[in-house]
Protein backbone atom coordinates (compact mmCIF):
# COMPACT_ATOMS: atom_id res chain seq x y z
CA UNK A 1 0.00 0.00 0.00
CA UNK A 2 2.66 2.37 0.68
CA UNK A 3 4.78 1.67 -2.05
CA UNK A 4 1.77 2.54 -4.07
CA UNK A 5 0.74 5.50 -2.29
CA UNK A 6 4.53 6.72 -2.82
CA UNK A 7 4.18 6.31 -6.90
CA UNK A 8 1.22 8.18 -7.08
CA UNK A 9 3.05 11.30 -5.44
CA UNK A 10 5.71 10.71 -7.55
CA UNK A 11 3.36 10.41 -10.55
CA UNK A 12 1.39 13.50 -9.49
CA UNK A 13 4.63 15.90 -8.94
CA UNK A 14 6.02 14.49 -12.09
CA UNK A 15 2.60 15.71 -13.91
CA UNK A 16 2.59 19.08 -11.95
CA UNK A 17 6.37 19.94 -12.61
CA UNK A 18 6.29 18.73 -16.59
CA UNK A 19 9.26 16.13 -15.44
CA UNK A 20 8.62 13.28 -18.03
CA UNK A 21 7.33 10.02 -16.05
CA UNK A 22 10.25 7.57 -17.10
CA UNK A 23 12.72 9.95 -15.35
CA UNK A 24 10.90 10.56 -12.44
CA UNK A 25 9.41 7.15 -11.81
CA UNK A 26 11.66 4.70 -13.78
CA UNK A 27 9.42 3.74 -16.14
CA UNK A 28 11.65 1.88 -19.15
CA UNK A 29 11.58 3.74 -22.29
CA UNK A 30 11.85 0.78 -25.26
CA UNK A 31 12.60 2.51 -28.63
CA UNK A 32 12.48 0.27 -32.07
CA UNK A 33 14.07 1.93 -35.09
CA UNK A 34 12.96 -0.47 -37.84
CA UNK A 35 14.10 -4.05 -37.29
CA UNK A 36 17.51 -3.55 -36.94
CA UNK A 37 17.85 -1.44 -33.20
CA UNK A 38 16.12 -1.36 -29.43
CA UNK A 39 16.99 0.85 -27.00
CA UNK A 40 15.88 0.35 -23.70
CA UNK A 41 16.11 3.44 -21.04
CA UNK A 42 15.68 2.27 -17.07
CA UNK A 43 17.08 -1.17 -17.39
CA UNK A 44 17.77 -3.36 -14.57
CA UNK A 45 19.91 -5.34 -16.14
CA UNK A 46 20.26 -8.94 -18.47
CA UNK A 47 18.14 -11.94 -17.35
CA UNK A 48 18.83 -13.72 -20.71
CA UNK A 49 21.12 -13.41 -23.62
CA UNK A 50 21.98 -15.26 -26.80
CA UNK A 51 22.09 -14.84 -30.55
CA UNK A 52 17.98 -14.93 -30.74
CA UNK A 53 16.30 -13.66 -27.78
CA UNK A 54 17.62 -11.34 -25.37
CA UNK A 55 15.59 -10.96 -21.78
CA UNK A 56 15.97 -7.45 -20.13
CA UNK A 57 15.17 -6.85 -17.01
CA UNK A 58 13.05 -3.51 -15.88
CA UNK A 59 11.62 -2.02 -12.65
CA UNK A 60 7.76 -2.96 -14.00
CA UNK A 61 8.54 -5.56 -16.94
CA UNK A 62 10.85 -7.80 -18.52
CA UNK A 63 11.20 -6.65 -22.39
CA UNK A 64 12.30 -9.73 -24.44
CA UNK A 65 13.81 -8.98 -27.99
CA UNK A 66 13.67 -11.67 -30.37
CA UNK A 67 15.57 -12.00 -33.92
CA UNK A 68 19.08 -13.32 -35.58
CA UNK A 69 22.72 -12.03 -34.93
CA UNK A 70 21.04 -10.12 -32.13
CA UNK A 71 24.25 -8.74 -29.54
CA UNK A 72 24.35 -5.98 -26.69
CA UNK A 73 25.93 -2.51 -29.22
CA UNK A 74 26.13 -0.54 -26.02
CA UNK A 75 25.36 -0.79 -22.28
CA UNK A 76 25.48 1.40 -19.21
CA UNK A 77 24.07 0.86 -16.10
CA UNK A 78 20.70 2.89 -17.55
CA UNK A 79 20.77 2.35 -21.11
CA UNK A 80 21.33 -0.73 -23.40
CA UNK A 81 21.28 -1.16 -26.95
CA UNK A 82 20.71 -3.85 -28.89
CA UNK A 83 21.18 -4.51 -32.70
CA UNK A 84 20.68 -7.53 -35.09
CA UNK A 85 17.50 -8.64 -37.45
CA UNK A 86 14.73 -8.31 -34.96
CA UNK A 87 11.55 -10.27 -35.01
CA UNK A 88 9.85 -8.94 -32.25
CA UNK A 89 9.06 -7.26 -28.85
CA UNK A 90 7.51 -8.10 -26.01
CA UNK A 91 6.89 -6.90 -22.82
CA UNK A 92 5.67 -9.21 -20.10
CA UNK A 93 4.51 -8.16 -16.55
Amino acid sequence: MRKKRGERLLALTADRFDIPGEAALGVPRVTLTGQRQVHIENHRGLLEYGPEEIAVNTAMLTVRIRGRGMEISAMTDMELAVTGQISGVELEA
